[in-house]
């Protein structure tokens, strides 16, 4: 755990294993979220997506969010599919626009540039690859990253693109079963917002962004 400030700063609170490599399932998205918001040929409410049949038989881990070939939807309305109930369609769909392979250089190139040393992508889901089972079981296979990493992502987001976070905490108009807005916090405590994710390899995954009763 980690206090960040307003200012960019922060303090470790306390940590276990702060940079073991992990898979990271659908905590994935928050970097195609912030792809999706930094690139030019993104605009949430005049650029229209059009479903493929690949970014409609991806796996459907969501109830809400299954979405099917030739459905049109604007980038908000995908962005907040794969936010919200973690769409595994809204966000292959979204990186279909500039091309996956292309989508997915850019996400790893972020990585390098907020320095997440031990992060890397090979998709823009977090999905585990079908394939898995072809290939020696070593992190490569996976979207990976650490819990320091994670934090650095997540000091960025909340100094550069808070959307993400006011997104997450939406409750959309069905209800997210285990989502973050189901945790209880101490008195005085606020969610800003997080992600959940989970694949058998990954397990239960979560990053949650929280206020203090100081304002931290």
């Amino acid at each position: 755990g980690a206090h960040l400030w307003e200012g960019g700063g922060g303090v470790v609170v306390f940590q276990k294993n702060p940079e073991e490599i992990l898979p990271i399932a659908s905590l994935t998205k928050l970097m195609t979220a912030v792809i999706i918001l930094e690139d030019e040929n993104y605009d949430l409410e005049k650029t229209w997506v059009t479903l493929s049949q690949t970014a409609a038989d991806q796996e459907d881990v969501p109830v809400y969010g299954n979405l099917k070939e030739g459905e049109r939807f604007k980038v908000e309305k995908l962005l907040e599919l794969m936010l919200i109930y973690s769409s595994n369609d809204a966000a292959f769909a979204l990186a279909e626009v500039i091309g996956v392979e292309n989508f997915i250089g850019k996400m790893n190139q972020k990585a390098e540039e907020l320095g997440l040393k031990n992060t890397h992508f090979i998709n823009p889901t977090g999905l585990d690859p079908e394939n898995l089972y072809y290939h020696l079981p070593t992190q490569k296979y996976f979207n990976y990253s650490t819990a320091k990493d994670l934090v650095k992502l997540a000091r960025y987001i909340l100094l550069n693109h808070p959307l993400i976070f006011e997104i997450s905490l939406k409750k959309g108009s069905y209800l997210v079963r285990d989502g973050i807005l189901n945790l209880s916090l101490p008195e005085n405590q606020m969610i800003l917002g997080g992600k959940t994710g989970y694949t058998n390899e990954a397990g239960g995954c979560i990053i949650l962004i929280f206020r203090n009763e100081k304002g931290n």
